[in-house]
């Protein structure tokens, strides 16, 4: 009798928690759009789609198949994650997928559990930056990095976003070097290049000020973006440059806390916000800075969304931000959750337009090295190098 042949196509899932506004969700959303149909048969399985910072569930990309499993949510929660478990498992059992892409820290530790109970061949986890500090505390933390150091032994490759990224798994212990591998996060690269706009008539629609000078910050109004920071850096700002608007692009749960303090401050004029936006390419020529203040990042793909628009960006020194943001290049890299030294590079930017400019020609050059393209080549190239390898056959 003839042996098993080898399967017309792939079977891949790809797990996560939820499917807001955000990078790990974009870049899945972009992943599962984007991989050969002529080769993959790709299903996105998602939670409960739920928060302020806006859902992007109406792009989810025709031909790929879609499962809810309503348990599936980002916060511990013993009952739910279970049941959630036991659903993975079950769907993962009917499906027998060849592959299970995980993506962010719960979809990856239920994902990649119940993927190996069920036997599939291939367990790829991206964790999208990592959750080792900046969002739990540090007995939280401390507990997160045992569970990923034992999860790490039941999966085939962890892909990171940035070289630092890796270098803080190593560091923390989490596996040896073989099974980490860095695919920048993809970024529709032309969108921010080519965007055509009147940027009057922008203003004009935005409530801004002609001519003032604009400081974006494209991000989740979330404590580990640190954009309680920037809020604090305005005062300082303005006493240089009086003009002078940070504008807020994004929603979250902190919002009405920044107004209030906004308020508190005496900022009247110097904030905007503006919540969430689907013209963020329409949005990115208008600032003369945009700012990623955060705490922790995977990788910052506002940051290479400005830098594609030309624009210089000032950014916390840590994880994959200061693999995106060269120092005196491109922009310039601060330390973290310090207002005064944020203030002093955005001042910086903004009273030197020409030096902002050159930094901002650079940018759209290191931009392209993140297409989607490149992305979706180097994670098919990663799929067929563990294909060859397991040879599945079902």
């Amino acid at each position: 009798m003839p042996g098993p042949t080898v399967p017309s196509k792939i079977r891949v899932a790809h797990v996560i928690t939820r499917l807001v506004l955000g990078g790990a969700q974009e870049n899945t959303l972009l992943t599962a759009a984007r991989l050969d149909r002529s080769k993959y048969e790709v299903t996105l399985i998602s939670g409960p789609t739920a928060g302020p910072e806006g859902s992007l569930e109406d792009r989810l990309p025709p031909g790929v198949a879609f499962e809810r499993i309503p348990e599936l949510v980002r916060h511990p929660h013993p009952a739910k994650d279970l049941a959630a478990a036991g659903r993975l498992y079950a769907l993962t059992r009917r499906d027998r997928y060849h592959i299970v892409h995980t993506h962010t820290t719960k979809a990856g530790i239920l994902g990649r559990l119940t993927a190996r109970l069920a036997h599939v061949p291939i367990v790829i986890h991206t964790p999208h930056g990592h959750a080792f500090h900046g969002y739990i505390n540090r007995s939280g933390s401390e507990a997160l990095r045992h569970v990923e150091r034992w999860l790490a032994r039941w999966t085939d490759q962890i892909v990171c976003l940035t070289e630092a990224e890796r270098q803080d798994h190593l560091r923390f212990g989490v596996g040896p070097n073989e099974l980490f591998t860095v695919i920048h996060s993809g970024v529709d690269v032309d969108r921010f290049q080519n965007a055509q706009v009147d940027l009057g008539a922008k203003r004009r629609e935005l409530g801004l000020r002609p001519g003032a000078p604009l400081v974006g910050c494209v991000a989740r109004l979330v404590p580990v973006k640190g954009v309680d920071c920037l809020l604090e850096a305005v005062p300082m700002i303005r006493s240089s440059v009086p003009a002078a608007t940070v504008v807020f692009v994004g929603d979250g749960p902190m919002r009405p806390r920044l107004e209030e303090r906004a308020r508190l401050l005496g900022l009247n004029g110097a904030v905007a916000f503006l919540g969430l936006r689907r013209d963020v390419p329409e949005l990115m020529p208008l600032f003369d800075v945009v700012v990623l203040p955060s705490l922790n990042e995977g990788m910052g793909r506002a940051a290479v969304e400005a830098l594609a628009a030309g624009r210089p960006v000032v950014g916390s020194r840590v994880s994959g931000i200061q693999d995106i943001v060269t120092d005196e290049e491109t922009g310039f890299l601060v330390p973290p959750a310090d207002p005064s030294a944020l203030a002093r590079a955005i001042v910086r930017c903004l009273t030197d337009p020409a030096g902002a400019s050159a930094m901002g020609r650079k940018g759209q050059t290191a931009a392209q090295a993140y297409s989607v393209d490149r992305m979706i080549d180097k994670i098919e190239r990663l799929y067929a190098h563990w294909l060859e390898i397991k040879k599945p056959k079902h």
